[in-house]
């Protein structure tokens, strides 16, 4: 298959996905829930907080999950992570103490970088979630006018 043809498969299941039943804003909303899931660090979670939010929101459940598959990808991870990880050492006070004393030090050494990353992760969410709502709500709309 030539890369022309598969971009024009990916385009039209891309397209039947934004056509789903429930109209845009069942649509705009499986668009942020994707959205917000793929900018946590939850390795392997992405597609099951995909799903719960977007049943939350009532939203389209397909269309949360490629959103989270086309942003939460391994190459973007790779972008996402540092930024995640340097916002959080921004939020987070230095001498933050609540770690558990008794534990191994491989454990010891990895929980204030994934405390770090974890908050800017979720700040990121925060952000991405109803951007992508936002974005996806009015595309939507111009595109039927």
């Amino acid at each position: 298959m030539r890369p022309r043809d598969l971009f024009r498969r990916a385009r039209e299941g891309w397209e039947g996905l934004l056509a789903s039943p429930g109209g845009r804003g069942k649509v705009a909303r499986g668009i942020a829930a994707g959205a917000f899931a793929a900018m946590l660090p939850a390795f392997g979670l992405h597609l099951i907080i995909a799903a719960g939010l977007a049943l939350a929101l009532r939203a389209s459940l397909p269309v949360a999950a490629a959103t989270c598959l086309a942003i939460g990808n391994p190459l973007t991870h790779a972008v996402l992570l540092p930024l995640e990880y340097a916002i959080g050492r921004l939020i987070l006070p230095p001498g933050l103490d609540f770690l558990p004393n008794s534990s191994p030090a491989w454990l010891l050494s990895a929980l204030p970088a994934a405390e770090e990353t974890l908050v800017g992760g979720l700040l990121l969410a925060l952000l991405a979630g109803p951007l992508a709502w936002f974005l996806a709500w009015r595309g939507m709309g111009l595109r039927k006018g």
